[in-house]
């Protein structure tokens, strides 16, 4: 938090701004750390969704106002020029655009995915959005209802406003760090996640094995069956 925060003003100055942060059932003292900043803290000790962060954005949201929603992980470092760089490109049709998020590779598992996001340069579709660091109209976000209790909340978010005729961007020219601490058990469990939230906003098993493969993301696989089992059981 001593990080994050420090960064996060930084890129603020001149803005007329409030911080909304969500502390989603912390027992770690990262309610008394953030208290120490100007910021309106939000003590989530309910959980009615079943995926913690979407419902956390969600709550944010419903207790956000202005023109723009800005939108910023706690495990994520921004540069001075965050909001800066990245509110001019919101006009036109485009309603959403996000930072390019690398893995900070300060231990062996980060060096690894460090490593790897690099072939996104060579990827056929490059690298997909990722909201970690985004900032969005809230006009768009209210004519959609904010976000859904959904495991890829960015995605679905995406495609909600692309219905609406809306765009979503990503530019490389602006990177921020995610300082997040990977281990083999994480990085399984994140690739079950993905799987899990492509069923659900609709990508076909074809193309998930596609995406498996040449990403190197096997476990994408487990992910996408478990939730097409979930969705047979409940008769869908």
């Amino acid at each position: 938090m001593d990080k994050f925060m420090p960064c996060l003003l930084k890129a603020l100055e001149g803005f007329p701004c409030e911080i909304v942060f969500v502390a989603d059932r912390c027992t770690d003292g990262t309610v008394a750390k953030v208290r120490k900043y100007e910021v309106s803290v939000i003590e989530k000790n309910w959980k009615r969704w079943a995926n913690g962060y979407a419902e956390s954005l969600q709550t944010g949201y419903l207790n956000s106002k202005g023109k723009y929603i800005g939108i910023v992980d706690a495990d994520i470092i921004v540069p001075s020029t965050l909001f800066s760089s990245l509110m001019p490109i919101l006009k036109d049709k485009v309603a959403s655009v996000d930072a390019r998020v690398i893995t900070y590779p300060d231990t062996f598992w980060n060096r690894l995915i460090f490593a790897w996001e690099k072939t996104y340069e060579v990827a056929p579709l490059g690298r997909g959005h990722y909201g970690a660091a985004r900032v969005i109209l809230k006009k768009a976000l209210d004519e959609i209802r904010g976000f859904r209790d959904m495991v890829s909340v960015d995605t679905d978010l995406d495609f909600r406003l692309a219905k609406r005729g809306y765009k979503s961007l990503t530019t490389s020219a602006v990177k921020v760090y995610h300082i997040r601490r990977l281990s083999l058990k994480i990085m399984v469990r994140g690739q079950i996640r993905m799987g899990r939230g492509r069923y659900m906003v609709g990508y076909s098993f074809i193309k998930t094995v596609g995406h498996a493969m040449f990403r190197v993301r096997p476990f994408l696989l487990g992910g996408w069956f478990m939730e097409w089992m979930r969705a047979l059981g409940r008769g869908n």
